[in-house]
């Protein structure tokens, strides 16, 4: 009998001792957890046995901490980039804004119809100057957003490339520009959002249009039988201006006298786009010719 009761007796001690251990274990889970929130620590909880699933509480535990760091870089990192958005176009639009006041009451004042229509057609353009800049903020920033999605849709790339085109026909003649295209006559098609991939196209358009001089070379041709290739070159003035490396970043811009107002947004977009259909785009400069080249995959 006197056995049966020591026994009982060393049990319940052990088993005293072992709920006590895992309450300092328990203390120390959440002491850790408190330091994490209050200091905003990178620690993650660890624990000194396996007690009643401690172990894989703790590995839980940090589990979900390292999704609320990683969820909080992120959120970082756009509130950051959507900062420096504004930050960046605050100043390209002040320009215009700036330019379209003074032109405004130049009209007001004028007494000619030839200073008038004059005026009016600055005016017009600095507006459409501005709708570009607000333009090119919206796209991104939707391109930005995670759960932004295109529709798709199968159509022809050359049909797109040839609309394109000749949309800039009567702005090369009035200011000279000498374009040299090739189009395949294949059809080419391609699973892509249609509006999206002629917003490729005007951009990277664009941008040999802002930094060239009065030369442009649009090609569109099948590389192989899974990929078309569209490629915009143009001879640039000043090559040793431009980091290749960097013409994909937003807000990069390579205009030495700032004579364009541009967002810097425009190839940063076209890569965004690419890329969402599952193509690539690079840039390359070969003496002084700089050229973009689009690749997409070819439809089914």
């Amino acid at each position: 009998m006197i056995g049966i009761i020591i026994a009982l007796a060393i049990l319940l001690i052990a088993e005293t001792i072992w709920l006590f251990v895992l309450w300092r274990q328990h203390l120390r889970i959440c002491r850790q957890l408190r330091f994490v929130r209050e200091e905003d620590s990178s620690l993650l909880v660890a624990v000194n046995f396996e007690g009643l699933g401690e172990l894989k509480l703790a590995g839980e535990i940090n589990r979900t901490l390292e999704d609320i760091r990683e969820r909080k870089h992120l959120l970082s990192e756009k509130e950051k980039l959507i900062a420096d958005v504004y930050a960046n176009l605050s100043h390209d639009i002040r320009t215009p804004l700036t330019s379209l006041d003074g032109y405004v009451q130049l009209l007001c004042d004028a007494k000619s119809a030839e200073d008038q229509a004059r005026y009016t057609a600055v005016i017009r353009e600095r507006i459409d100057t501005l709708k570009e800049l607000l333009e090119d903020l919206f796209t991104f920033t939707k391109l930005k957003n995670g759960k932004y999605e295109p529709e798709l849709s199968v159509f022809s790339l050359r049909s797109v490339v040839a609309e394109t085109v000749l949309s800039y026909y009567d702005t090369w003649q009035q200011t000279g520009v000498e374009p040299e295209i090739e189009l395949t006559e294949e059809v080419l098609p391609v699973n892509a959002n249609e509006l999206a991939v002629k917003r490729i196209l005007q951009n990277i358009t664009k941008n040999a249009m802002l930094h060239g001089y009065q030369k442009i070379f649009i090609k569109l041709r099948k590389q192989d039988e899974k990929t078309a290739e569209i490629t915009v070159a143009n001879p640039v003035e000043h090559p040793e201006d431009i980091q290749i490396e960097r013409v994909f970043e937003q807000f990069y811009t390579v205009d030495r006298f700032h004579r364009q107002v541009s967002s810097g947004l425009g190839l940063a977009i076209a890569k965004e786009f690419t890329e969402r259909f599952g193509g690539t785009i690079e840039a390359n400069l070969t003496d002084s010719i700089f050229s973009i080249t689009v690749r997409l995959p070819l439809a089914e």
